[in-house]
């Protein structure tokens, strides 16, 4: 029997790189997964293609954009609809933008879609992720270039503490540290467990999303890097793992836990971080 039969995901960012890994490794394993998916074409063809590698096995496509409040929000409907419960949940989609956007919203996008989308979504599943059940958010060594105190936070989700496209990378990835971090103490007794992990530096398509000069180079950086089933293989080890070795509020380097920056493990950060995003994100 699979490890993980029956067994249902929901997986963002489930059409290339380290999701469609995941994707695919969980329903080697047994599982149901949904695909969330930004574009439809992708997400179809994803679909498409792990159906036909997994005959009989349970796959479902969600269209929506972590970016956007308004498509989590629907996301979440429909899928508190479709699914009594999940047993995981891998926040994987992630965003970098070298020239500052904001959403429609009016948060800086890195942020919006690697923080914010993420922690909505979360929170509108949390009576489908009951006892048992394992969120992973995916992060990155890059939290380690982060500030998160250089300005008050408002002004950091804003854009209007802008100060590069690598720095807004990398505070969304202590954002998900942190979330982590504060997750684990208000859910304390819920029986989830919550873990980042990064995956390593990877040859993905967050490498394609900026052009010009500056993308042509991040395209030739991407011919030197790892293949994203290391980190697919990097999530089902953490999430394969027996009730009795389950760990939660730790963060992995690949397999390897490892200890995040001083910011990461900062409560009152991460506590005024849950306060404000909930507040940005319409939960309060």
């Amino acid at each position: 029997m699979a490890a993980l039969t029956g067994r249902t995901a929901v997986v963002t960012g489930a059409n290339s790189g380290v999701g469609r890994s995941v994707t695919d490794l969980l329903l080697a394993a047994g599982a149901g997964v949904t695909l969330v998916c930004r574009d439809r074409q992708r997400g179809e063809r994803a679909l498409a293609e792990v159906g036909a590698a997994h005959p009989g096995a349970t796959a479902t496509l969600e269209i929506a954009d972590l970016a956007s409040l308004r498509s989590v929000r629907e996301l979440g409907g429909r899928l508190r609809e479709r699914l009594d419960r999940i047993d995981l949940l891998v926040n994987n989609a992630g965003a970098w933008r070298n020239r500052l956007e904001l959403t429609g919203d009016g948060f800086e996008r890195t942020l919006a879609t690697n923080h914010l989308g993420h922690f909505l979504l979360t929170h509108l599943l949390l009576e489908q992720l009951r006892d048992g059940a394992q969120i992973v958010n995916v992060s990155s060594e890059a939290h380690r270039s982060a500030d998160l105190r250089r300005a008050p936070l408002e002004e950091i989700v804003r854009g209007r503490a802008w100060t590069g496209g690598f720095r807004a990378y990398a505070d969304s990835k202590l954002a998900n540290l942190l979330f982590t971090l504060e997750a684990v103490r208000r859910w304390e007794g819920t029986g989830i467990t919550v873990n980042a992990l990064h995956p390593g530096a990877l040859a993905t398509r967050i490498w394609n999303q900026n052009s010009g000069a500056f993308g042509m180079l991040l395209g030739l950086v991407k011919l030197f890097l790892r293949k994203p089933i290391v980190g697919g293989e990097a999530v089902l080890c953490l999430v394969e793992r027996p009730p009795r070795d389950r760990v939660s509020g730790r963060y992995f380097r690949v397999r390897t836990e490892s200890a995040p920056i001083e910011q990461a493990r900062d409560r009152e950060l991460a506590a005024a971080l849950w306060e404000q995003s909930a507040a940005w994100t319409g939960l309060a």
